[in-house]
């Protein structure tokens, strides 16, 4: 049977695959015009507040949970951490250049729900691959995977309960709030952990072809 140790080649390549996929998923978020995912509503939520641009707000914030996520569980931390901070700027970029291209600035009603649909399930594979690997986590992922370790609660609850959160608070202070992000909202905990369950773990693992 295989094991985590035996398998980093692995879970370094689930980590690289799932940090791009996430990075393609919120290019794609963006040309849908749909709304963004939670955590993005409460950074437009408090950029607009504290008439701050996005790209300030958006560190501060992952700084203060990056030193939560140190201080409560630093394990959940590592090299994909850091690959996350500095790859995915680009491929998200790249992602929103080139499917410009393909759709155009103002997608028909059903691309916009189509690309929706595309996103919610790359994020959900995405998450689980590098979750998975255990080669570290974004800093808000860290604080809902933290949260559901400490209180025994179901992983697909405690992400529900963060998202709600970054939903609420992001919207009073006006931030981006549309269909798509009640989906991600309500639909992402559950099939992330319905991925991790049935396919990234054993894949981590290095049981997914062995009995």
């Amino acid at each position: 049977m295989g094991t985590k140790k035996n398998n980093l080649g692995v879970r370094i390549a689930m980590a690289v695959i799932g940090i791009a996929l996430t990075a393609v998923s919120v290019g794609l978020q963006k040309i849908s015009g749909l709304g963004v995912d939670p955590f993005s509503v409460i950074i437009f939520g408090f950029s607009n507040a504290f008439h701050a641009t996005y790209q300030t707000v958006y560190i501060v914030v992952c700084a203060v949970l990056l030193s939560i996520a140190f201080v409560f569980n630093r394990k959940l931390l590592g090299i994909a951490t850091i690959v996350n901070l500095f790859f995915s700027g680009f491929v998200t970029d790249f992602t929103r250049k080139a499917a410009v291209k393909v759709v155009g600035e103002h997608p028909s009603m059903a691309v916009r729900v189509i690309l929706l649909l595309i996103v919610v399930l790359l994020i959900s594979i995405s998450a689980a691959l590098y979750y998975s690997s255990e080669l570290g986590v974004s800093p808000y992922d860290a604080q809902a995977l933290t949260l559901a370790e400490k209180t025994k609660f179901p992983f697909r609850a405690v992400r529900i309960g963060t998202d709600v959160v970054c939903c609420t608070v992001g919207f009073a202070l006006g931030g981006d709030l549309g269909l798509a992000t009640l989906v991600y909202a309500f639909c992402m905990g559950p099939f992330i952990q319905f991925c991790r369950e049935h396919l990234t773990d054993k894949m981590a693992a290095g049981e997914l072809f062995h009995k």
